[in-house]
């Protein structure tokens, strides 16, 4: 039995597992949180589609299901919750990691991934040092 056919007799949990064991070689502290980044989508995932979380990766890759417009439901779904545009951004790109581990391709040319992936765009304040009259 070859190791894709038992990646996808398993449990969803697996996918988010694997990766985030990999993940936590690198940071104990980064793949906690990738983890529950990755339930949130999942949770997502398992709501709207019927084939749910762990038959995702091969929707993708017969293509039967749109990488990019999973990733913008993901981004719409969290911007609803109304979390900063930074925080969005990094959720993104950690699914978008996740789904190219899982051997999902994801266009390296960032130009067609900011094409087809609505994020909002981050505003930036000017930030100034208090004067000594103010103070």
């Amino acid at each position: 039995m070859s190791l894709s056919v038992i990646k996808y007799n398993l449990n969803s949990d697996y996918l988010i597992s694997e990766y985030v064991s990999d993940v936590s070689m690198m940071n104990k502290l980064t793949a906690r949180e990738y983890h529950a980044r990755l339930r949130i989508f999942k949770k997502l995932v398992e709501d709207k589609y019927s084939f749910g979380f762990s038959g995702v990766d091969s929707k993708i890759k017969k293509n039967k299901e749109d990488a990019y417009s999973l990733l913008n439901i993901y981004a719409r779904y969290l911007s609803e919750n109304r979390i900063s545009t930074i925080t969005l951004k990094q959720r993104v790109v950690t699914i978008k990691n996740f789904l190219e581990y899982h051997d999902i391709d994801i266009s390296p040319r960032p130009r067609r991934f900011k094409l087809k992936v609505k994020l909002p765009r981050t505003v930036r304040r000017n930030k100034e040092a208090i004067s000594k009259e103010d103070i």
